[in-house]
């Protein structure tokens, strides 16, 4: 049985967090993983600061995804 979740705004940083921790990483380990395939340099705080405000870019959510081993599925309501 496959797994589904409604990402909403009000949601993401709870998702995020719950499936990083399903998958058994961490925030920090998860920020090193897309550092390094998605060659960027920002930091852990950064990307916290993103999800705690609200402001982490769609790109950026499906770089966290990718690394987490998820697909992104739209589908209409």
């Amino acid at each position: 049985m496959k797994n589904e979740y409604i990402l909403e705004k009000s949601n993401i940083r709870n998702l995020i967090k719950l499936l990083t921790t399903f998958e058994g990483k961490t925030l920090t380990r998860l920020k090193v993983d897309i550092n390094h395939k998605y060659n960027k340099t920002d930091s852990l705080e950064n990307l916290t600061n993103k999800l705690r405000n609200g402001t982490v870019k769609a790109t950026e959510v499906l770089e966290i995804f990718d690394i987490l081993g998820y697909d992104v599925i739209i589908r209409k309501k």
